[in-house]
This record gives structure tokens, C-alpha cells and sequence, in this order.
């Protein structure tokens, strides 16, 4: 349809004063019955006028320019798609509104499923932060919730293009948009939607992680470590064990006195504390039973039988905690406020902040300490399942994706002995 058949036009006696002769254009001049000849009553009306697919003339009169405009803009669109624009109209009114819509689905959908409180937290994030401020006053039409609407969208939040204007990244986006599929697929149950534009061919891809991670070596840790033993003897143990065992940080904030079995030297991996509150771990996987003495502190070796004195120094740690205490479900890492409560993350960082600046060690998040497990253990040649179960990823495949990187050069020093070993058996030859 070309613009000129959708016109936006303003009422004839909109320039119009009370009281006085008509300004109205004389072809245009119609007098309402009874008014006076010459006299006129203003009219600050917009009209959109356009020729509906049945070839019927419509107007559609509004107050506001703005929403004239829009409208306008939107027939023209209607009728290049071979929509009606009346049908969308009433379709408008009588449509409700994606915050209706997706508040009842996220109802229905808790109702009927098992869900982490954590879950729902992220659920109700995604909805408040960025769902209903992009959809929530528009009604739930085809023509409001088309592919190319949600790909707008999509775009929109990953900044365009633009890395600082991206308001989430690529994990976050992934794991967020769900929520908005399973609102449009209650919409499609409720008749509101023909079917799921988020169904079928995927509406983006996400950009490839290249970044790598970025562990800490033997050297720091054994500096963080004296560090921390001088400003907060307890704290040191947490670092202690986290990296020893590879837990991730909710992991550790989240075990009990009941956890620890020390004639061992294990641990069983059983919540996770974060946000406040416990909860399981991250996945299934993630439920495992692990050493605390893998040496990876020290300068060679990877097994828990390779564990030096300053490894095996954790046993003694442990003992000596002021937290530990006949109550066998008390945390082993609580808060110097209520120890009958776990340590939060955020006095974690605090404590962890502190440590690394007095230590003089390049600022690194708390999970490189589970980072620096898995590196060093794959440097020294761990075997790849051995690893994954005594971290508890998902999979070897997870596990390499991330750290594929150690696992050369494991093979390399390898390779390189076994180099060395062929010259000297050659030399003993001769």
C-alpha cells in the first residue's frame, strides 16, 4: 500500500475559534444543523483516513497528534502484511494485556512444576526488569507478538551491535529467555496467539565465549594464604578448602560441621547458600563426595596421596575452627554475627577483597579458585573423568569446552619427557 492511500489529516475547523466566522476551507466548509452562518465551534481533531481491504473508506478520529501519527504508522504496516486494521482495532480492546497474560502463566507454571526458589527469583527478575517494560501495556495480537517483534527485542537488549549499550550478556540472555516462551505459549493455549513466534527457526545466536579464564598459580595462592592466616585465621580456612576441593562459592558457604568427614580428608557436597538462603547445588552432578587434599598448593603432583605437609595443614585448620561446634548441622563457615547462620556472599567478597590487596595478588572473583583446581590438576595430567567428577560438572565436554587449554600442555610436558627418556636410553646405548 502506498502512503498516500493511509493519510494523516487534521479536522477541517481544527484552526477554528469559538464564536467566530468559520476558517475552514470553503470546499471543505460543512456548517453543523442550527449553527449560525458564519459562526463555528472548534474541532482539535486528527484523522486518520485509509481504504480498508474490503475497499470501504474508514476515519479514525484522536486527540492526540502523537497517537494519530502511530496509528497512521501501523495501518500502513497492517496493510502491507494484508491485515485488517479494523479486525487489529477491536482486536485491541478486547485483547489483554502481555502483564495479564504473563502474570497468569508464571502462576500456572509454578503451580504445576517444582521450582527452586532461586528459579522463580530469576523468573520474576527477568519479567519486572526488562519483559514488561518492552511488552506490558501492548494486548497480545499477532501483530504485536510477531517474530520480528521479539527479534527487535532480542536486539534491543543485547545493545544493537553496541557493546555498551548491551543491558544483558549472552549467558543471562540465554538462560532469561525461556520465561518469555513459555508466556507466549500459555497465550497460545488461551487462543491469543495463532502459534509461538519464539518456536522454530532460533531468532538469534549467541556470540562464541572466547574468554579465557583466569586461575591463580601455586605461588599466589600459597601468598594469598599467608595473608590471610595474619588478618583472619577462618577465612583462610574457607580459601583453603574452596580451592583444595575445587568448590564453587555458594558450595562452600553452604556446607556443615555433618559435611566433613576428617579421618578421610573428605567432603560431601550436598547445598549451595545464595541470595540469602540455602538451596541445592547447581545441578545434579554437582552432588558429590571430594578429597580436601589435593595439593594444588604445591609444586607437583595432583592426587590427594601426593598432599604435602602444607595441604595436609588443612586437617589441622579444621580442627581448630572456632565455628565448629557439637551442633552437627551448624555451618562450618558462619557469620560473625550469628554463627548459627551461613556466611554471606557479600561478606565473602568483602573479606576476599581485602586479602588480595594486602596480599598484592591481581584482583580475581572467588570462583578462580575453582578455576585454579581444575587448571592445576589438568596441568599435572589428572585424568579428565577424575576432574570432572571432583568438581561436579555436568560433563568431560563441559569441562573441556572451558579448560581444554591445561590439558595440552599436561600433554606436551608429557611428551616432552617422554623425549628426554628416548636421548638418555639413546646415550646409555652407545
Amino acid at each position: 500500500m502506498r502512503r498516500s492511500n493511509v493519510r494523516l489529516e487534521q479536522d477541517r475547523h481544527f484552526n477554528c475559534v469559538a464564536g467566530k466566522p468559520c476558517r475552514a476551507p470553503i470546499l471543505r466548509r460543512r456548517l453543523a444543523e442550527g449553527r449560525k452562518e458564519g459562526a463555528c465551534i472548534p474541532r482539535k481533531t486528527w484523522w486518520v483516513r485509509f481504504t480498508d481491504r474490503d475497499h470501504k473508506r474508514v476515519s479514525e478520529g484522536y486527540k492526540d497528534e502523537r497517537e494519530a501519527r502511530q496509528r497512521r504508522d501501523e495501518v500502513e504496516a497492517l496493510l502491507t502484511l494484508k491485515s485488517d486494521p479494523r479486525r487489529v482495532q477491536d482486536q485491541k480492546k478486547t485483547a489483554p494485556l502481555f502483564s495479564e497474560v504473563a502474570d497468569e502463566a508464571l502462576r500456572l507454571y509454578s503451580a504445576t512444576r517444582t521450582l527452586q526458589p532461586a528459579t522463580r527469583t530469576n523468573h520474576n527478575n527477568f519479567l519486572k526488569r526488562h519483559l514488561l517494560p518492552a511488552f506490558g501495556e501492548q494486548p497480545v495480537t499477532p501483530e504485536h507478538f510477531s517474530r520480528l517483534a521479539i527479534k527487535a527485542f532480542i536486539a534491543r537488549i543485547r545493545g544493537a551491535g553496541d557493546p555498551e549499550a548491551r543491558v544483558l550478556q549472552d549467558a543471562s540472555l540465554t538462560a532469561a529467555l525461556p520465561v518469555l516462551r513459555l508466556i507466549l505459549d500459555h497465550a497460545v493455549e488461551r487462543d491469543l496467539l495463532p502459534a509461538n513466534p519464539m518456536r522454530g527457526e532460533p531468532l538469534w545466536r549467541a556470540t562464541r565465549h572466547t574468554e579465557e579464564v583466569d586461575p591463580f598459580t601455586p605461588q599466589e595462592l600459597r601468598t594469598i594464604l599467608e595473608t590471610a592466616r595474619k588478618i583472619a585465621p577462618d577465612f583462610a580456612v574457607l580459601i583453603q578448602i574452596t580451592v583444595q576441593a575445587g568448590l564453587r562459592p555458594g558450595e562452600v558457604l553452604g556446607l556443615r560441621r555433618s559435611d566433613l568427614d576428617l579421618a578421610a580428608g573428605r567432603l560431601h557436597v550436598r547445598r549451595s547458600f545464595s541470595r540469602g538462603r540455602l538451596g541445592p547445588t547447581k545441578t545434579r552432578s554437582s552432588l558429590r563426595t571430594v578429597s580436601f587434599l589435593h595439593p594444588v598448593l604445591e609444586e607437583g603432583g595432583w592426587h590427594p596421596r601426593d598432599a604435602g605437609g602444607l595441604t595436609s595443614g588443612l586437617l589441622e585448620a579444621l580442627r581448630g575452627l572456632r565455628v565448629v561446634s557439637v551442633d552437627p548441622d551448624a555451618p562450618l563457615f558462619g557469620s560473625a554475627m550469628d554463627p548459627a547462620t551461613p556466611l554471606r556472599q557479600s561478606n565473602l567478597h568483602r573479606a576476599w577483597v581485602r586479602i588480595l590487596k594486602k596480599a598484592q595478588v591481581r584482583h580475581r572473583k572467588p570462583h578462580a579458585l575453582r578455576h585454579s583446581f581444575a587448571s592445576i590438576l589438568l596441568s599435572r595430567g589428572a585424568p579428565i573423568i577424575y576432574v570432572t567428577k571432583a568438581g561436579g560438572w555436568r560433563s568431560a565436554t563441559t569441562l573441556l569446552q572451558t579448560y581444554a587449554k591445561w590439558v595440552e600442555q599436561a600433554e606436551d610436558g608429557a611428551a616432552r619427557i617422554l623425549a628426554i627418556s628416548d636421548v638418555n636410553t639413546e646415550k646409555k646405548k652407545r
